[in-house]
């Protein structure tokens, strides 16, 4: 289960900010290290509001872009004009081992941000409670795993709160899927309030989900820029969930549930023909999953499971420059099913 996030750390009336005229611009940025030329000419702009996502294979520049962003690093050319208002906050790519317990060190950088005591306690416990930190918060850092290491790393990010920039370097890498989960329904309520996000990311969950542009990086240089528009048309993230019906209920025979919104695929399992039960196969876009579940339990049915929902962007071919919808549409004939056009005019199953 996905704990609340609705009015994490939202003041009460606060209205959603006017973006015009307020972010970050970059204009023919480059940047050099030792004797390589990791950034080349980088252009850039992330309005109030909005999520741009970096993705590209090791050594192509994201890292040392964000390191741009937060300030450690100057561009050797170009420009970088920021309007927008409010805290940063960073991520960095795996947070250093250091001597102290989770607690402390979130304390002291709560502290070193000038956070009020009452508020970081608050804060703190929330984020903590949104991550499943749990009784991590009292161990050593050199003792956690890279999983929960990257939660304190993510936490000490969030402290802040909404507005300004945020600045994540891989968020998601060793997460389990509840804290994925978690993360990525924060940022998008702190979206919705005005914070920018500047990502480095190979996760779907979090491209489908918040991302207003992709910036393809290679050896430095910007491959492609891909927009909002072009995420979607890769289609929405797909759920399987599995379920069980007294033996002889046909589902698919039952248009009230073949034509519920946002069911892509409904398959008998074979195995379960001879038993008591039969064994249902399903597949749904991600944001109809609630519905169905419902649906299911109130027709008498049992949900056996639930799986991770499965993405519809690859992300080899988008790291390689083509545009996302490409391998969806190559695979969407044999894996997408119609119900509406599945059935025969017997009524049969859905093949």
């Amino acid at each position: 289960m996905i704990r609340s996030i609705r009015g994490l750390f939202k003041k009460a009336n606060q209205d959603v900010p006017d973006s015009s005229g307020r972010g970050m611009l970059l204009q023919q940025v480059s940047k050099r290290l030792g004797n390589a030329q990791v950034l080349d000419e980088i252009n850039l702009e992330v309005k109030q509001g909005e999520c741009a996502v970096l993705v590209g294979r090791n050594g192509s520049g994201k890292s040392t872009l964000l390191r741009m962003l937060a300030g450690i690093l100057l561009p050797d050319t170009g420009s970088i004009q920021r309007t927008m208002k409010g805290s940063d906050g960073y991520a960095v790519d795996g947070l250093p081992r250091l001597p102290f317990t989770s607690g402390e060190y979130l304390w002291d950088m709560g502290r070193i941000r000038g956070i009020s005591p009452e508020v970081l306690r608050g804060r703190i416990r929330e984020l903590s409670e949104l991550l499943y930190l749990d009784t991590a918060i009292d161990q050593k850092l050199p003792l956690l795993s890279k999983g929960t290491l990257q939660k304190v790393n993510l936490i000490q990010a969030l402290l802040p709160g909404p507005g300004g920039l945020l600045l994540l370097d891989e968020p998601l890498s060793g997460l389990d899927i509840p804290a994925q989960e978690g993360i990525v329904s924060l940022l998008g309520q702190w979206k919705d309030e005005g914070t920018s996000i500047v990502t480095a990311c190979h996760e779907p969950l979090l491209i489908e989900r918040l991302a207003d542009q992709v910036i393809v990086l290679k050896k430095g240089s910007v491959l492609r820029y891909w927009s909002r528009e072009d995420i979607l048309q890769a289609g929405e993230p797909v759920v399987r969930i599995q379920s069980l019906t007294k033996a002889g209920e046909d589902l698919v025979n039952d248009l009230s549930i073949v034509q519920q919104p946002g069911v892509l695929s409904l398959v008998r399992n074979t195995n379960s023909e001879k038993s008591n039960s039969w064994l249902w196969d399903w597949k749904v876009v991600q944001q109809s999953t609630d519905d169905v579940l419902r649906m299911i339990l109130a027709s008498g049915g049992s949900v056996v499971s639930v799986q991770q929902e499965e993405s519809q962007l690859h992300m080899e071919s988008l790291l390689e420059g083509q545009h996302p919808a490409v391998h969806a549409s190559r695979r969407g004939v044999t894996e997408s099913v119609d119900l509406s056009s599945s059935m025969d005019d017997a009524g049969g199953e859905a093949k």
